[in-house]
């Protein structure tokens, strides 16, 4: 059985999220009008990840079903290929062929091996303040990431996606697959990460399962 994990987080500022802003600061500065009117601009990421049982298998493709959710999301972001500086890459078995580390936009001009973004060296968490001009310029920035078993993956976008990818994801299930939709505020420790492993019918406040009657409120 697969347990597929759709963690989210909306209404993000690149800035808090570099470990690089002071709130402090922001009190200190003086305020216009002009400034206060100014909408603040926020972004959407979405981590997916899952385990198969009863091997406990970490990774997304660790998944038996790991070709069909692939394709799902391929088709849900209407993207064929994703790029790197010099190569492309299939979407929907990015999982597989991916190398942790490695970062993928889904603008093939913008794939500069110059821009640190690219950058095996860097963790996702360095890479943030270089995100603000791809995410804003229409692109979506995704990230493999190692998993136990396999291979996970950190999507970024300027437009919150969750929506679509909610209601493809949906047809998927069965009794050998579930689905859960997860708040990232609320998935901070590994071990609410990993909730599947001790507490998957009783899961914790802000992980909700997704049945086939399920709706969006």
């Amino acid at each position: 059985m697969d347990i597929f994990k759709l963690i989210f987080e909306h209404d993000l500022r690149l800035e808090q999220l570099s470990g690089n802003h002071d709130p402090r600061q922001e009190r200190k500065r003086p305020s216009t009008l002009e400034e206060f009117m100014k909408p603040v601009q926020t972004y959407s990421s979405f981590y997916l990840t899952g385990t198969r049982f009863p091997e406990q298998h970490f990774g997304l493709n660790a998944l038996e079903h790991y070709s069909a959710l692939m394709s799902t999301f391929a088709n849900s972001m209407h993207v064929e290929e994703v790029f790197t500086p010099g190569d492309a890459y299939p979407l929907d078995n990015l999982a597989a062929l991916a190398k942790p580390g490695q970062t993928f936009t889904t603008q093939k001009d913008k794939a500069d091996e110059h821009n640190a973004l690219f950058s095996v060296d860097l963790s996702v968490r360095e890479k943030i303040p270089y995100l603000k001009e791809a995410l804003d310029g229409g692109q979506k920035i995704i990230f493999a990431e190692k998993a136990h078993n396999g291979t996970d993956l950190f999507m970024f976008s300027k437009d919150n996606v969750y929506e679509q990818m909610f209601e493809a994801f949906k047809p998927l299930l069965s009794d050998t697959f579930r689905f859960f939709s997860i708040n990232g505020k609320r998935a901070k420790s590994e071990r609410l990460f990993y909730f599947e492993t001790w507490t998957l019918e009783r899961p914790p406040h802000g992980f909700e399962e997704v049945f086939k009657e399920t709706v969006l409120r």
